[in-house]
């Protein structure tokens, strides 16, 4: 389950065929800052092809509550909504979620412990959001080799890092951290 939001973000078919890759931080490195009008809305996932456009909508309310639906063949797949946090960091920007719900809301069965936080980095241009996962193998690499505070559990072609105690901010800054290419989303008028 690499939990990226890549052409588009169809995640359901990527957990049964690539096995799952998550990385959460015990907490968050980062204060949550108050939500960003311009984050709320909906957000349309961007595929390689137009008819790939939309299959993951992301609603961000005005007091920053996240819910995600997913686009299938046998009809819409939504779920419970989350806070979604904010926070920034020498320029760039990052959100996150409770790590437990994220595993839950794509059918990962992976136990995390409470706390643990998803977070990704961010961009907003004009109508265009843009999402960058974790990289969760260089991240595993890392861990293992000593660089970063944490742990690794790696079965049946499945990845779980966990980065442990407080990270520092600069954490975020380490080169590879994130996947270096983003999911892109639009952001469109609800339907009514």
């Amino acid at each position: 389950m690499k939990l990226r939001v890549r052409v588009p973000l169809a995640l359901a078919a990527l957990l049964a065929l690539a096995g799952c890759q998550v990385t959460t931080f015990e907490l968050s490195p980062l204060a949550a800052l108050p939500c960003d009008p311009a984050v709320a809305g909906e957000w349309h996932s961007v595929g390689d092809e137009p008819s790939g456009d939309g299959e993951m909508i992301l609603r961000v309310s005005a007091d920053c509550q996240l819910e995600i639906e997913e686009r299938t063949p046998a009809g819409p797949r939504h779920g419970e909504a989350t806070p979604l946090f904010l926070g920034e960091h020498a320029g760039q920007r990052y959100a996150w979620t409770d790590g437990a719900w994220l595993l839950r809301r794509f059918g990962e069965d992976h136990a995390l412990p409470a706390g643990d936080v998803h977070l990704v980095r961010f961009a907003i241009t004009g109508d265009r959001l843009e999402l960058w996962s974790t990289d969760d193998k260089p991240i595993a690499h890392a861990i293992i080799d000593g660089e970063l505070s944490g742990e690794v559990i790696a079965r049946d072609r499945s990845l779980f890092n966990r980065l442990t105690a407080p990270q520092p901010p600069e954490v975020l800054a380490r080169p590879g951290l994130f996947d270096a290419e983003p999911a892109a989303f639009r952001k469109v008028e609800p339907r009514p």
